[in-house]
């Protein structure tokens, strides 16, 4: 009777050591099923632990990546970091939560990851029963992004052609032109793309927009990946863009009258005729056909002046003068203007400017 406390001591002991057994027997390395995304430059974590939670403080966890020669990115052995092996790049950049490492937490800390970082890193705990899920592997993407480049490049029919270019991505990201509304704009071609030494592309893409009423449009960035945009926005002012068909005749007509007016200057012409375009509509209301008419019957001698002499109205009569003097040659009309100032100045409208 006296040795039964000692035979239950025992077998409380004996089961404790079963369900401490049990447990650490039933814990596994797990990691992250998703890939680990971060910039280059960035610090990051690769996740991996033990389930259940298991104190890992004296356990030998290895972090490897297999295309590497020396195969150590970091090694925790004897309650300690020991690194005498590992790959030059990861010198001083790798770290382990050692506080975290009782509660099963193994997860190595990477910082300032490169565009090299990227590739499958492998979480192995050795000394894990054969049994037991001894490793994990965590995936790390490390990409590269930069601020599009908008500008104005020329014009083209009645738009505008803009210019985007971003350099420094990493992989090789999409490029796409968007109105106000968020409407993709249909580009100049495909984006022109090119990858130098360290495998950073850089691409340009040109794209003709048409006035809005917003004259707002956008270029985007993006690479799905890594999950990452970049937009530049560019308001293009109205002056900017060509002006419309009948701006553009108006222009030509202003070329064309400019050269005219040239050829009349050399002939001291130009007042007459900068008064025949003032004055024609009051000119047609006011004047005094008595007066018109002989001087149109010395300077139009054929069949238009019997067509000028019938009209009904003094109104119409001046009309078909005109389109007479339209057609004849400037020297008539020259002539026509001239006699008429000397006979009625006063039906000139701005009677003070020195005409002739």
């Amino acid at each position: 009777m006296k040795t039964f406390p000692t035979s239950a001591a025992w077998c409380f002991w004996i089961l404790y050591i079963s369900v401490s057994l049990k447990t650490t027997g039933s814990s596994e390395v797990v990691g992250s099923a998703d890939p680990v995304v971060a910039l280059a430059g960035d610090d990051v974590i690769l996740p991996c632990s033990l389930k259940p939670s298991v104190n890992a403080e004296d356990m030998v966890v290895k972090w490897t990546r297999s295309h590497l020669k020396t195969e150590n990115v970091h090694l925790y052995l004897d309650e300690r970091d020991s690194n005498e092996e590992q790959f030059l790049s990861y010198k001083g950049r790798t770290s382990m939560f050692y506080e975290e490492l009782k509660n099963g937490n193994v997860s190595l800390k990477l910082t300032r990851v490169t565009l090299s970082d990227s590739g499958s890193y492998k979480c192995f705990i050795p000394s894990l029963t054969t049994s037991q899920v001894k490793e994990t592997t965590v995936q790390l993407f490390v990409g590269a992004v930069s601020q599009p480049v908008i500008s104005i490049v020329g014009t083209k029919g009645w738009g505008v052609v803009l210019k985007c270019e971003s350099g420094g991505w990493s992989p090789e990201p999409g490029m796409e032109w968007l109105d106000s509304a968020g409407t993709i704009l249909p580009a100049d071609g495909p984006p022109e793309r090119h990858r130098d030494s360290e495998a950073l592309y850089t691409l340009r893409r040109h794209v003709t927009v048409n006035k809005t009423d917003t004259n707002r449009f956008t270029c985007r960035v993006q690479q799905l990946e890594i999950n990452h945009l970049r937009e530049t926005e560019i308001h293009v002012p109205d002056d900017v863009f060509p002006k419309s068909q009948a701006g553009l005749i108006r222009r030509k007509q202003h070329i064309k009258e400019k050269k005219h007016r040239k050829e009349l200057e050399e002939r001291g012409d130009v007042p007459v005729c900068e008064q025949l375009q003032k004055n024609r509509v009051d000119l047609i209301q006011k004047v005094k056909v008595t007066t018109v008419i002989p001087i149109a019957f010395y300077l139009i001698r054929s069949t238009t002046y019997g067509e000028i002499w019938e009209a009904r109205t003094s109104q119409i009569q001046m009309k078909r003068l005109y389109k007479a003097l339209d057609i004849s040659v400037e020297k008539k009309k020259s002539d026509f203007y001239r006699i008429l100032l000397d006979l009625e100045p006063d039906l000139v409208i701005d009677p003070g400017k020195n005409l002739l």
